[in-house]
């Protein structure tokens, strides 16, 4: 992910590697580790598990969106359509069907049963870097490295209106209270509010001393968290606008987070290689997750909220039991 569009460029220009600096992602080597679900050649940007918690979706700097059994921990399908890095992807209600966003600045709707695209979203003009859903799955919200963020009509796949504010990239997005506002997190180190129905900008957070990575937001739409290159997660009261607390323990930089269903825990994944478990009433951490071999790109927790999934810089996924904080092998 850089400052530019990677049309045009050679796959294993891109396939060479990455690494994580406060000013963003440089050049670096790297190979595959042993772990449960192998196939991704390069990096693991971000991870998605289905409504009935069966299938997985992983997206990776190797230009593919994979398609996994869960349990069996198999690979079902490649789908194969973006011309460059893959960063966000998310399963659509139902489970057949797909969205991807890529550096290619373009979003694609798949057809998760036969691997084709049904649509294609245009209108970025840099890297797509986070996707989010509405609760009605009627909204999609875009984030992108041309500094807005975008709303579609998710059915029709029009385009609805921008969010422009930041200063510098965008990285990821999120519906927060009743889907009547966004969250918004940035390289300009500031998490912003926006008013859904209008695009107006409603606060700009301030209090993160470096890009800000992550943004997730409780069930409830009133609390967001943050993850930022500083090391730092912060929580968000939104409806006051300020910050409530931190959740302190990542050494180095935080790159992933994910919200249980139920509201009480939260997964975050940085640059110190482990995935840490957190319980939200208390702010404490409750069990971190050592496996993969470099940084953890990004997690999820699976709808029943008995597991965890994790994407790493390793090039490989893993499944985690919440419980024991083992991973798991594959169900025969």
């Amino acid at each position: 992910m850089g400052g530019k569009t990677a049309r045009g460029m050679k796959r294993r220009d891109i396939l060479a590697g990455l690494a994580w600096t406060a000013g963003g992602l440089i050049a670096a080597g790297g190979r595959p580790a042993r772990a449960d679900l192998v196939g991704h050649g390069a990096m693991v940007n971000a991870v998605a598990v289905s409504p009935d918690g069966r299938r997985l979706l992983s997206a990776s700097w190797d230009y593919t969106v994979r398609l996994w059994d869960l349990d069996r921990q198999v690979e079902l399908k490649v789908l194969d359509g973006h011309a460059a890095s893959v960063n966000a992807v998310l399963f659509l209600p139902g489970g057949n069907q797909a969205l991807s966003g890529s550096w290619d600045q373009s979003i694609i709707h798949w057809d998760l049963e036969t691997g084709r695209e049904i649509a294609r979203l245009a209108g970025h003009v840099n890297s797509v870097s986070g996707l989010a859903l509405s609760r009605d799955a009627r909204l999609l919200a875009s984030a992108s490295w041309d500094r807005t963020a975008r709303l579609w009509d998710a059915a029709s796949a029009t385009p609805l209106r921008s969010f422009e504010g930041h200063s510098a990239n965008v990285m990821q997005v999120a519906f927060a209270m009743e889907d009547a506002q966004l969250v918004t997190a940035s390289y300009d180190q500031t998490v912003r509010l926006w008013q859904v129905a209008s695009g107006k900008e409603l606060a700009a957070l301030r209090g993160h001393r470096a890009s800000v990575n992550a943004v997730a937001v409780t069930p409830d739409g009133r609390t967001a968290l943050t993850g930022s290159t500083d090391g730092a997660i912060k929580r968000w009261d939104l409806a006051a606008q300020q910050e409530i607390a931190g959740l302190p323990g990542h050494r180095g930089f935080v790159t992933s987070l994910a919200v249980s269903p139920d509201g009480r825990q939260a997964l975050s994944g940085g640059g110190d290689k482990l995935m840490r478990l957190w319980g939200l009433q208390t702010g404490r951490q409750l069990r971190q997750f050592a496996g993969h071999e470099k940084p953890v790109w990004s997690v999820a927790f699976t709808p029943d909220g008995r597991r965890a999934v994790s994407g790493g810089y390793d090039m490989v996924i893993k499944i985690w039991s919440l419980a024991t904080g083992q991973s798991l092998p594959p169900k025969t």
